[in-house]
């Protein structure tokens, strides 16, 4: 008896602590229908209107919508227990401003119900009649700007410097051998200094030094102190080398371009959806290129697509969902930033001022405040607005160092080589052909030896031989 007693408590507690979990809202507004007056508007992915075409002055018609915002509608309509309905209004009684106001001064006069507002809208301060919801919707906009594989190839070893730092360097190198030439001038004389031989053996022990392998012997004062200048000149420009080319062998694949964040973007020139509310856009950015004003969204988003994949424009910016849906569908080579997002704008309900307005706002808030974070309402971003989903290659890491990556390295490398091979080679034969002239010029007779014409060919010290 006392085990089956504490059992009935301890499920009565689990039933207590569930209906504390519940929802205060729940089944709150059953029986009660919302007529909603909305526009034949499609504001995809939103809002997509599924009715006939309307204009002139018709009366409103009952129609069905989906989209984001139906769909969330939908599901706090089964949490509070309320019915709903939309009534489509002619697009010239539901313009984005005045013809909302038009709306919201039907809904005091009990027409509707609800009406649903952007609470951008400067005309929603003119008429106090009305009452809001919380947010059912809050996007902002995003910035897309072009990426593409970084180019790795043979010569990468030279990319760490830029040009002018490689003449530079050359320069310098260049100032050393002069001031050498200079030294050895003042100490040797000028015709020794002055030598081809002289010269390049200077140089040479200049560019080992520079890669610290300088096996030269700096005798007099003067060359020792010119010896600390190269030494400190080696230094800094071989470590700035060393760790510029260790970041550009390690670089990842993938470049971004355009805008990195909010500061950028203040410089950057950037293309936008919707001429009508640029005037939001260009505080945030350098310049401004706006689409036609008549097209639909979709040919608009394709031509500053194609702006920015040509490099005219460095960032598109829209909402967030169009640029979601780009960037998916151009992941190789377009990337969004996700330090830049910036003008949000909210979508609310707005009910009459009266007891019931007031009721119903106060439970859709508590509902709305409850319902998003949930994974309902998670599931319903990622199908409508492409929350949470991502491109496989949007991350890029520092990739492995290929072998193509320093074939420079290998070329240059064995071109000095083969050239000193050839250098020997040459050597050897110039040689021969000196004692061939050699030879030449002597006259053989019949009292010469014919060990003394050996001597002679083979370089070697006959005098003992002759004695």
């Amino acid at each position: 008896m006392a085990r089956a007693s504490r059992c009935f408590a301890n499920i009565t507690s689990l039933v207590l602590a569930a209906q504390a979990w519940k929802s205060p809202v729940h089944q709150c507004c059953v029986g009660q229908t919302l007529r909603i007056a909305m526009g034949p508007d499609t504001f995809s992915p939103y809002i997509i209107y599924n009715g006939v075409p309307m204009s002139g002055s018709q009366e409103p018609i009952e129609s069905s919508y989906t989209g984001f915002i139906p769909d969330v509608l939908d599901e706090l309509s089964k949490e509070m227990g309320f019915r709903y309905e939309y009534l489509t209004r002619p697009p010239a009684e539901m313009h984005h401003q005045s013809g909302t106001i038009a709306a919201l001064t039907q809904m005091a006069n009990r027409s509707y119900d609800a009406v649903g507002v952007f609470l951008d809208n400067p005309e929603l301060s003119r008429h106090g009649d009305f009452v809001l919801s919380c947010p059912i919707l809050s996007a902002s906009n995003l910035a897309l700007v072009g990426k593409k594989v970084q180019e790795r190839g043979t010569w990468n070893v030279f990319r760490p410097f830029a040009i002018d730092t490689w003449l530079a360097v050359m320069g310098g190198l260049l100032g050393f051998l002069l001031i050498t030439v200079a030294i050895n001038a003042e100490s040797k004389g000028l015709r020794e200094a002055s030598d081809l031989g002289t010269i390049c053996s200077a140089y040479y022990h200049i560019w080992s030094a520079l890669f610290g392998q300088d096996d030269n012997t700096w005798e007099s004062f003067p060359m020792r102190l010119l010896r600390l200048g190269l030494l400190f000149f080696s230094l800094v420009v071989m470590s700035t080398y060393t760790a510029s080319l260790a970041s550009w062998l390690v670089m990842p694949d993938i470049l971004i371009h355009g805008p990195k964040n909010m500061a950028d973007l203040l410089g950057a020139h950037a293309t936008y959806h919707d001429p009508s509310y640029a005037f939001t856009i260009e505080p945030f950015v350098g310049k401004l290129t706006l689409p036609e004003a008549g097209e639909s969204l979709e040919a608009k988003l394709e031509w500053m697509l194609k702006l920015l994949k040509e490099g005219k424009v460095d960032v598109l910016i829209a909402n967030d969902s169009p640029v979601m849906d780009l960037w998916l569908q151009n992941c190789a080579d377009t990337q969004i930033v996700p330090s830049i997002t910036f003008s949000p704008w909210y979508w609310a309900f707005a009910l009459r001022s009266d007891e019931v307005g007031l009721k119903f706002a106060r439970d859709i808030t508590i509902a709305m405040s409850r319902f998003v974070s949930t994974s309902t309402y998670q599931a319903l971003e990622a199908r409508w607005l492409n929350r949470g989903k991502t491109c496989p290659s949007s991350v890029s890491t520092a990739s492995a160092i290929e072998a193509k990556d320093i074939q420079g390295t290998f070329i240059i490398a064995f071109t000095v080589g083969i050239c000193a091979a050839l250098a020997s080679l040459s050597r050897r034969c110039l040689m021969r052909m000196q004692v061939v002239d050699e030879v030449d010029f002597i006259e053989p007779d019949a009292e010469t030896p014919i060990e003394n014409f050996q001597c002679v060919i083979g370089r070697v010290n006959c005098e003992q031989r002759d004695s």
